[in-house]
């Protein structure tokens, strides 16, 4: 009876001998969606009043970094914006290129140099800003034209973060 045992496992211990172990790889790939959200601290920027010929006129208080916005996002990212003319409701206005911005992650970076003339379409501000920024502070400088009509003038700047 033994030997008949034997006999019979005999070939399922061959068989498993026989049988080899197979190694497979398979690639697995993901992509990360970016995302960017923008939270703006500030509502409107208020000139106060300016004369007639007053040129690059910077924003009040903004050495102080009281225009800025909090960036959080996984990818790096630029800023475009663009704005209405200045108008005083009555017919008078003044073009948007007036007012030029600029962007920097720290309030003492903002210049004069590196800011942009506002368009009534996009123009590009900043970008290729390293995701790792988390602080962008906005400049504004404001030029009146010679001559302009005396009134409160007032224009909408819309901008706009968004990943590259």
């Amino acid at each position: 009876m033994k030997k008949l045992l034997a006999l019979a496992i005999l070939p399922l211990l061959l068989m498993a001998r026989l049988a080899t172990a197979q190694t497979g790889e398979v690639t697995v790939t993901a992509s990360v969606s970016g995302y960017i959200t923008v939270t703006f601290n500030y509502a409107q920027v208020n000139f106060g009043s300016l004369s007639a010929g007053t040129t690059n006129q910077p924003a009040p208080n903004q050495e102080y970094g009281v225009y800025n916005c909090t960036v959080d996002t996984n990818a790096n990212y630029g800023v475009k914006a663009y704005g209405t003319d200045f108008s005083d409701g009555a017919g008078h206005t003044f073009s948007i290129s007036n007012l030029k911005m600029d962007t920097n992650s720290t309030a003492q970076g903002l210049s004069l140099t590196d800011a942009v003339p506002l368009s009534t379409s996009y123009v590009t501000i900043d970008t290729n800003i390293p995701y790792t920024v988390t602080n962008s502070f906005h400049g504004y400088w404001l030029s009146i034209p010679t001559g302009q009509y005396a009134a409160t003038y007032t224009a909408t700047v819309t901008i706009t973060y968004f990943n590259v």
